[in-house]
């Protein structure tokens, strides 16, 4: 790991002095600057590095745990939409300033300031007279990021190969980092990055403007003639419903989940936002799997609309505490079955249609009893449910390993199993 600060303090001749316009503030026991900063002055001979690189907050075989802790991939998915996409913007990113002799120059505003033509009252400009001014870095303080490590690195990364990004203005919030209090700024890095909450589920599906998968996703719950209705989304924030929720059909969780099963990218796919055309696309492709599951079954379109006592078969479709009710009702159940028809090809289309309203589905029945449920819902056996329905469908061949795998199932319950699954024939 290189000593960056054996080399500020041997070569600080060569950074160059900035000034920084900034608005200053405190909260808590900590004074802040707010700037922007050129991309090219915090990368240009690493002014500002990450912790790891830092020997002033951990001891060196700490930095290498953090430096292990920072993803590659997301510094590529940051570089990337730095390079390619004109509407970047980056959130804020908090540094820790040492040593060096930074300058604050307060700037003062007369008691004549006027705002759209009127002056404004005495308190305000004391106010604002202590919170406009300029830093000035002279090259010799230790920078190092806080938060936003990632984002640091991107940003070094997007101006090696493209330089001409280093008028970029990247937001900054500077705090003062004093050596003989370390435990206060390592409490402000875990602060930061422990407790700071991240957008996630279905909160992270509604923000992402980028995730082909939450665009579609969006697109489907105000669109999609069925998908749209008030009933059809639960208002879980995860892919799980509650089993005594009996009005919803699915969450956004399991439709932005079924969209990466029928889309088949790689996760870094998700980092890029595709272009309108290619959305049209992959909307196109989400929408027609739903059209399909609703075709199948049409019974699933009047739970939807409220309707009371629906069935299958002479067998409810409601989720149930007791019985488990219908798989088609379970997200687990129709991200299965999204499973299937990707791997139907389109001239296949009616084959899968018509054998996959065969298929018994409910959970507490000869199929899917043990797999997905024993008195409560089941995890895992992810491999075997799959190749269970494919089986079911007549594209998995491997009768043998089918039964085998079932016989294990069915003995772990203290069952027997009498090869009784057997693939649906039109």
């Amino acid at each position: 790991m290189r000593n960056y600060t054996e080399r500020l303090d041997k070569q600080d001749d060569y950074i160059r002095m900035i000034h920084l316009a900034c608005t200053r503030g405190n909260l808590g026991l900590w004074d802040y600057y707010s700037t922007v900063m050129k991309a090219s002055d915090i990368v240009d001979n690493h002014r500002i590095i990450t912790v790891s690189e830092s020997e002033e907050l951990y001891t060196t075989n700490i930095n290498e745990i953090l430096q292990r802790e920072i993803k590659k991939t997301r510094i590529r998915a940051i570089t990337s939409y730095i390079t390619d996409k004109d509407e970047r913007f980056l959130g804020c990113i908090v540094v820790a300033i040492h040593r060096g002799n930074p300058k604050w120059t307060e700037i003062s505003i007369g008691r004549n300031f006027q705002v759209e033509g009127s002056d404004i009252d005495d308190s305000s400009v004391d106010f604002l007279s202590s919170k406009f001014g300029v830093l000035s870095l002279t090259g010799t303080e230790q920078i190092f990021a806080l938060d936003g490590q990632h984002r640091l690195l991107g940003i070094r990364k997007s101006l090696e190969n493209d330089p001409g990004l280093g008028d970029l203005e990247i937001p900054l919030i500077f705090v003062i980092h004093k050596h003989d209090n370390l435990e206060r700024t390592r409490r402000l890095f875990t602060v930061l990055n422990k407790y700071a909450e991240k957008p996630k589920g279905a909160e992270l599906i509604i923000l992402d403007e980028d995730d082909a998968a939450a665009i579609v996703t969006r697109r489907l719950v105000s669109d999609h003639t069925i998908l749209s209705k008030q009933r059809a989304l639960s208002t879980s924030k995860s892919g799980n419903i509650p089993s005594s929720d009996n009005t919803s059909l699915t969450t956004l969780v399991t439709i932005n989940a079924i969209n990466k099963i029928l889309f088949r990218k790689d996760n870094m796919f998700y980092t890029m936002r595709p272009s309108d055309n290619e959305l049209n696309q992959f909307y196109e492709k989400a929408a027609e799997f739903w059209d399909v599951f609703f075709q199948v079954f049409p019974e699933i379109v009047r739970y939807v609309n409220g309707g009371v006592d629906v069935r299958i078969d002479n067998k409810s479709i409601e989720r149930d505490s007791e019985s488990g009710g219908s798989l088609l009702l379970r997200p687990v159940g129709q991200k299965l079955i999204a499973y299937a028809y990707s791997r139907f090809d389109d001239n296949e289309r009616q084959t899968f249609i018509d054998k996959l309203r065969q298929v018994d589905f409910s959970l507490s029945g000869n199929t899917w009893k043990y797999l997905y449920w024993n008195e409560k819902m089941i995890t895992g056996e992810d491999r075997l449910k799959k190749n269970l329905l494919m089986f079911l469908l007549g594209k998995f061949y491997n009768q043998e390993e089918i039964h085998d795998e079932m016989k294990r199932i069915y003995e772990l319950n203290n069952e027997e199993y009498h090869n009784h699954i057997r693939p649906i024939i039109n």
